[in-house]
């Protein structure tokens, strides 16, 4: 009679060194688990497990019987060589900055005064009116380009019918 063999539905080996462990039952850390073993058309059956070997040394408990912390997702492949890539820098780990001296002989900034991005600070009157000035000014300038531009129209239908009409 045979005996089964469990098998890792990862690689779909045997070890008798390793633990196996069946899939979790909670569909979001399934999923994951389903995503990271990267297998095409995989189906999950109630004897299908992974191996301890696809999972990092700290997220298995060997009290006795092999198990998983809770939790744990396997992220040790034979495609990234059962080695985790090397997270880079993030830019601003990346970039040197110059360390920010403190001057003591610096001059104190008067709070009064804005230097920059002044966002909520009202117009004096007098800006204002003369800002009101220069709009009405080119509304009207708007006003008289679209009347001559009316009469020019004009004037061009006209021409264009007096020339089209074998009658005059």
């Amino acid at each position: 009679m045979l005996k089964y063999q469990k098998r890792c539905s990862v690689s779909g080996k045997f070890n008798s060194s390793v633990s196996f462990h069946q899939f979790p039952k909670d569909e979001s850390v399934r999923a994951i688990w389903v995503r990271n073993i990267r297998r095409d058309k995989f189906v999950i059956r109630r004897h299908t497990t992974v191996c301890s070997r696809h999972f990092m040394p700290e997220d298995v408990v060997e009290s006795g019987r092999r198990r998983l912390k809770p939790g744990a997702i396997p992220v040790l492949f034979a495609w990234n060589n059962y080695n985790l890539p090397v997270t880079r820098p993030s830019v601003w780990q990346r970039t040197q900055r110059q360390e920010e001296e403190e001057d003591e002989g610096e001059v104190p900034i008067d709070a009064s005064v804005a230097l920059c991005h002044d966002y909520d600070s009202r117009p004096e009157p007098a800006f204002m009116d003369l800002a009101y000035e220069k709009i009405h000014a080119q509304q009207q300038v708007i006003i008289e380009l679209q009347r001559r531009l009316e009469e020019e129209t004009l004037i061009h239908f006209k021409d264009d019918a007096e020339d089209r009409d074998p009658a005059q």
